[in-house]
């Protein structure tokens, strides 16, 4: 596979840090994934190959031109906002925002951003696979019997039914529109074809959720996003620094100087909390709170 094909091919991200939670009940995650199949349909140059809706904050990978992709964008949020209007939520959108969607110009970085956004909510719940969060593209990727799932059609619904799931009187949506869980379904617009095809297969795929965290710290700083890691993977993260710095010595065992050198290392690049940090080197949660009282949790 070649990239040269598409006319662009990007990684958008709004930040979450400073936006407050725009999704906060089942229904407004449910409207949004429509929204993402209607503005898709609405921006025929755009396609998407995957993406993920975040509480604040949204990731989409996809093809097109940069003007092409910050439209769709604009058009999500735009009807986001009329959304929101309409309920009288009075979230306020302006950190909702994406001026410079990140370039993707080789199949390695393709690969790590589809990770990267495929694992976005798995990190931060520990109740989610890369597989099992609704709210995106991320449940598909290899996944046969997700494809395969019962589903509705947009035809079944009468004309006030349209219009209600869609929160517009524009419903010229087409009929073979399949919807699952009370939204459109990813099967509709999303382009696995291109994202699982980046993939040698399914255990390349996985192996690159789960086993290429310093590419995604990597991408976390491109994109200004505040990247987490579960306990795992920030083991693996301790085992190879103890490895190269302290002679393979146990992060509980090191002297206090090591640990408070570790405990920076976690904190400052790879955005460990202090109960974290606490687990992973002995240090008592009442030095890390000192040390980091930005983190206490």
């Amino acid at each position: 596979m070649t990239l040269r094909q598409y006319k662009g091919i990007w990684h958008l991200c709004t930040p979450g840090e400073k936006q407050a939670k725009i999704f906060k009940e089942e229904e407004d995650y449910k409207f949004a994934m429509t929204l993402v199949a209607m503005c898709a349909y609405d921006c025929p140059g755009v396609q998407i190959i995957t993406f993920e809706l975040m509480s604040n904050h949204v990731h989409f990978v996809l093809c097109g031109t940069e003007s092409e992709v910050l439209a769709f964008f604009d058009l999500f949020k735009r009807r986001l906002r009329l959304y929101l209007a309409k309920k009288r939520d009075r979230t306020n959108l302006t950190h909702f925002s994406c001026d410079k969607p990140i370039a993707i110009s080789t199949l390695e970085s393709l690969r790590n951003q589809i990770g990267y956004t495929n694992r976005n909510n798995f990190v931060i719940d520990s109740d989610q696979t890369p597989f099992t969060y609704p709210y995106g593209a991320n449940g598909y990727f290899f996944h046969p019997l997700a494809k395969e799932r019962p589903y509705s059609l947009y035809a079944d619904l009468n004309i006030l039914k349209k219009r209600a799931f869609v929160h517009t009187k524009a419903i010229d949506y087409p009929d073979c529109f399949q919807i699952v869980d009370g939204y459109f379904s990813p099967m509709n617009y999303c382009r696995f074809d291109i994202g699982e095809g980046v993939f040698r297969d399914a255990r390349h795929y996985f192996h690159k959720l789960s086993k290429e965290i310093e590419s995604y710290k990597e991408i976390a700083v491109v994109l200004g996003d505040a990247i987490f890691y579960t306990d795992d993977e920030l083991g693996d993260v301790v085992y190879r620094i103890c490895k190269e710095k302290y002679d393979g010595q146990k992060a509980t065992l090191l002297g206090k100087n090591e640990k408070m050198e570790l405990a920076r290392t976690l904190h400052f690049d790879y955005n460990a909390d202090n109960a974290k940090i606490h687990r992973l080197t002995g240090l008592s949660l009442e030095t890390l709170h000192a040390l980091f009282p930005q983190r206490r949790k």
